[in-house]
């Protein structure tokens, strides 16, 4: 896309996310806040047993929907379509997924302030036999990516132009099945789910290497929308009062 072109679709964008922004005042009046999320990121946010959503950032979010005073309605969303085009068309009113807070990400939604600092590792197959590495040569390699993620996009800027080939997943599921089955060298995902992984399925995946980048997440809203200082709220109150300490406890340290 030229330079012109991008310049008018982003403003476009930016003229249909103003019109459809939902605010604090719509979200009350309906009763509900609709949270969009990728429910495949434990233990940020997954299905339980009994297929219900649960994890770190749906309590966060069910602690914003009580601080308005409204019920939290879950709408399962794939990443791809989650950022941003779920919030900029008005599909949902919040998303929180593991969302980095990044520019270019602004320059089209609101953010909360960030909740949880992390990390893009390399998770490779329990033993790594394929003795992957980070930050060695990675030349020829085949690495799994997400769609539309930060792992995607850095990626493309520190392991593309170092030879490595990159493969681009919709589903997050679908990478770990192929690192499992050796037919990637690794994939890049969030530090906590390797934790998460080898609590739930041992000696099956682990962390090669060091981190190929760090980053903040935050809950996104449309941009302009009063729901973003909405959830800094309640940011600020889970601090205070402890309770996000404790949900760090629960979901991420598990002590």
């Amino acid at each position: 896309m030229n330079r012109a072109a991008l310049v008018l679709s982003l403003s476009a964008l930016l003229l249909t996310a103003a019109a459809l922004a939902a605010n604090v005042a719509d979200v009350k009046k309906k009763g509900v806040l609709v949270l969009g999320t990728d429910p495949t990121f434990q233990p940020f946010e997954y299905k339980d047993a009994s297929g219900s959503v649960v994890g770190f950032e749906i309590d966060i979010a069910r602690a914003v929907a009580t601080d308005l005073g409204v019920k939290l309605q879950i709408s399962a969303v794939g990443f791809g379509a989650l950022m941003p085009q779920a919030i900029t068309s008005g599909r949902v009113d919040m998303a929180i997924s593991a969302i980095t807070i990044t520019p270019e990400r602004a320059k089209v939604v609101s953010f909360s302030g960030p909740y949880y600092r992390s990390a893009q590792v390399f998770i490779v197959k329990g033993g790594n036999p394929k003795k992957f590495a980070w930050p060695a040569d990675v030349k020829g390699k085949t690495i799994g990516v997400q769609a539309n993620t930060t792992g995607q996009y850095a990626a493309n800027d520190n392991l593309k132009p170092k030879g490595a080939v990159l493969k681009v997943y919709d589903d997050f599921a679908a990478g770990l099945a192929d690192v499992q089955a050796g037919r990637i060298d690794a994939l890049l995902g969030d530090a906590p789910t390797v934790t998460s992984l080898k609590k739930r399925l041992p000696g099956q995946f682990e962390q090669a290497g060091k981190a190929l980048v760090a980053e903040d997440y935050g809950m996104v809203f449309a941009r302009g929308s009063d729901l973003a200082a909405a959830a800094n709220r309640t940011l600020a109150r889970l601090k205070a009062s402890g309770e996000y300490q404790k949900l760090l406890d629960r979901w991420i340290v598990q002590k």
